[in-house]
């Protein structure tokens, strides 16, 4: 996980009002893929892990996918992702935050779990919270946060 935020640091200013998120894809303790949120709008840390691999030709049945942030499961600007990690054979996802966005919240997390993918959430959590203080008020509030220059 502590690579993942590494990688969500890296969409900073970037993909506003979007969240930070990081994804670091790895088998036995191996690196296979990895990519973060980078711009706002463009794909999703999940997408651009998976768009390596397949890039590259690596395989990602049986790979664990840590997320900073649960994977969405519904279509917008982008795919949803529960539907990329479920399409490439992924075994066990990492989450260290839920969603509270409502289109979101919790939901990625049952569909993975209720296609036969072991989920475990709250990995680092406040730390991965942290990173999106900013976006976690805005879609629980609808207002931004004002900051002193």
């Amino acid at each position: 996980m502590t690579q993942a935020l590494e990688l969500a640091h890296k969409g900073a200013g970037w993909v506003n009002p979007n969240p930070l998120v990081g994804t670091v894809v790895v088998r036995d303790g191996e690196i296979l893929a990895a990519g973060y949120h980078d711009r706002y709008r463009g794909p999703h840390a999940e997408r651009m892990a998976f768009d390596y691999a397949d890039e590259h030709g690596v395989d990602m049945h049986g790979a664990t996918v840590i997320d900073t942030l649960e994977p969405c499961c519904h279509v917008g600007s982008q795919p949803a992702c529960t539907d990329l990690i479920l399409s490439h054979g992924i075994t066990r996802v990492v989450v260290g935050s839920i969603d509270p966005n409502p289109i979101v919240a919790g939901k990625g997390l049952r569909i993975l779990e209720e296609n036969g993918v072991e989920v475990v959430y709250d990995v680092m959590r406040a730390e991965c919270d942290a990173i999106n203080r900013h976006f976690f008020h805005y879609i629980t509030t609808g207002m931004g946060v004002r900051t002193k220059c």
